[in-house]
């Protein structure tokens, strides 16, 4: 499985619309930013597709 690290709290937000949650939510550790972490699936593959259109 594959895994994408999410940065941006408008898109992270836009995956959960969707009924997608998270892994884990975290600090990256060499800048201190907060990134949630999601599995790539089939339902996560077309929320991006659909965000990216917008």
């Amino acid at each position: 499985m594959k895994y994408f690290y999410c940065y941006d709290q408008k898109l992270a937000k836009h995956l959960k619309s969707y009924g997608l949650d998270y892994i884990t939510l975290a600090k990256n550790r060499y800048d201190d930013k907060l990134f949630s972490l999601w599995a790539k699936t089939d339902e996560f593959e077309k929320a991006i597709t659909e965000y990216n259109n917008k």
